[in-house]
């Protein structure tokens, strides 16, 4: 019993971070997650083609970032 306990609210948490942290006046949440993937992926090979950065995680942040703020989003914490 104890052990749902905890894993309940870090379950809760866990879901509800499955979303993009970013939104848009009147975007559904399917435009907003496909824009998300290509910013996301595009990142991702910037940061794993050579010469490779010293901290490439923070390059794909910045880069996604980057990206979705180039298409008009606003970061924003989704819990759902």
């Amino acid at each position: 019993m104890r052990l749902i306990r905890l894993l309940l609210p870090a379950l809760i948490l866990t879901a509800g971070c499955t979303s993009p942290p970013y939104s848009k006046p009147g975007q559904e949440l399917a435009p907003i997650d496909a824009d998300y993937t290509d910013c996301y992926t595009q990142a991702s090979l910037t940061a794993n083609t050579p010469p490779f950065p010293d901290a490439p995680l923070r390059v794909v942040d910045k880069e996604a970032d980057a990206c979705m703020k180039g298409r008009g989003y606003q970061q924003h914490f989704r819990l759902f």
